[in-house]
């Protein structure tokens, strides 16, 4: 188990704390400066950092955190003064990444985030060394220091590569899927909010649940248990407040099948204090509301079952409040409250809002037809005697398709008429 200092300029420290608690690190003290903004050169005030050199001495710690972005010369002059590794917030989060990516896609996100990230700091180390000054912790001398920050460059390159590959096929994916008639649905939300227990939920499978941040780093794709519809739930990685902007960049594959999919289900987890809910969903709209670009999007207030039912209309209403144009469903995995209105409003939003009804001859054709019916859509009454008599329920834009399907094998679309909304022109029989 690895022992630090914690540094700060504010005392906002749950965060960081939980960061820490997920990375194994025992805090052994908390130092706080409040301060308007970081020291330019030392992050904190020099008397402050005269206290922590006495602490370092007085304790036996591995690493000097600081809560906040340092920059590379505050991170070489932190570290020269303290001759421990220090650790800022990004830095921190990038070791749980690595901890908890397991996939070849993830591990690739993470080491293309991590280079980035390090970086900078390498070309401080190197520009110092040349100045005469020792290079510290971070890489081991100036000779590693110079080996590794060419070693980084070539290699951002080459998994860059592989990335756009990922990503590329994650689209013939899903442009595969969409032809099979499957509604995508994603989950997003900040991180620990519980998407994954959800998703397991919904599609009765077995994924790993971990209450630790950042469980989930690579993307998981389930079908929505017991249900007709073709629906496809994602979960994927969470959102953290300031998100850099180089880790977004090296998710950005992951992060597609958020943006990409047809309906966003934005989970956050309405058992904490509102301010910490507000300040949430903030972050997590942050990053969707710009490539949103019009898909549809439900918050998911869950952990519910943790909540006084008393208050339960007015947590909804209060979360309404901040995104107003969004259906808010409170839900938990965990005693299955509202898990039915939540399919319920997934269906819906499929969009298999008209109605059908055919007569089709009685022939191995069109009982084939029937079959591949049950799974593209929602058959609502089947009437047997020399004829077939069927009433489904479809998306608007595939009445031409089926309807061209039924005509071909000697069937008649007598009606189509739209239930949601009324009087829609895509849900009239071509003529």
């Amino acid at each position: 188990m690895k022992r630090a200092i914690l540094l700060s300029i504010d005392d906002d420290l749950d965060e960081i704390r939980a960061l820490l608690r997920t990375l194994e690190v025992v805090i052994d003290k908390e130092i706080v400066q409040k301060r308007g903004g970081p020291h330019r050169k030392t992050y904190l005030g020099s008397g402050k950092v005269e206290e922590v050199q006495r602490e370092i001495e007085s304790l036996d710690v591995d690493y000097v955190i600081v809560n906040g972005d340092l920059k590379p010369s505050q991170h070489h002059a932190l570290e020269m003064l303290f001759q421990k590794e220090c650790v800022d917030r990004v830095g921190v989060i990038l070791r749980i990444f690595a901890n908890h990516a397991h996939a070849k896609e993830a591990k690739d996100q993470v080491a293309l985030a991590t280079m980035r990230y390090e970086l900078p700091f390498l070309r401080e180390w190197i520009h110092k060394a040349k100045k005469g000054e020792r290079p510290g912790f971070l890489s081991g001398g100036a000779y590693a220091t110079e080996v590794y920050y060419e070693h980084a460059r070539s290699q951002i390159g080459r998994i860059e590569r592989s990335l756009n590959v990922n990503s590329k096929q994650r689209e013939v994916r899903r442009t595969m899927r969409r032809k099979r008639g499957y509604f995508l649905v994603s989950f997003a939300g900040y991180t620990n909010a519980g998407k994954s227990a959800l998703l397991n939920v919904l599609s009765g499978s077995q994924n790993m649940v971990d209450d630790r941040l950042f469980s989930t780093l690579s993307t998981t794709t389930r079908r929505l248990n017991k249900s007709k519809r073709n629906v496809l739930l994602t979960d994927t990685v969470g959102f953290i407040s300031k998100l850099p902007p180089d880790l977004v960049k090296a998710f950005n594959s992951t992060l597609e099948e958020i943006f990409l999919a047809d309906l966003i289900l934005l989970v956050v987890d309405v058992s904490e204090p509102f301010d910490m809910i507000r300040k949430k969903l903030k972050t997590s709209l942050n990053v969707l509301i710009p490539r949103q670009h019009g898909r549809e999007m439900i918050i998911v207030g869950n952990k519910i079952d943790r909540v006084s039912s008393d208050s339960h209309r007015e947590l909804r209403e209060r979360v309404k409040e901040l995104h107003p144009i969004s259906e808010v469903i409170l839900t938990s995995a965990i005693d299955r409250t509202g898990l039915a209105e939540l399919v319920s409003v997934i269906e819906t939003s499929e969009n298999r809002s008209c109605v059908m009804v055919a007569i089709l001859p009685m022939t191995d054709s069109a009982l084939s037809l029937i079959s591949a019916l049950h799974d593209s859509t929602d058959i609502e009454e089947t009437k047997m005697s020399d004829h077939i008599e069927l009433v489904l329920r479809c998306r608007t834009s595939e009445v031409q398709k089926l309807t061209g399907k039924i005509e071909t094998i000697g069937g008649t679309v007598l009606t189509s008429d739209e239930v949601v909304p009324d009087n829609d022109p895509a849900c009239e029989s071509p003529p």
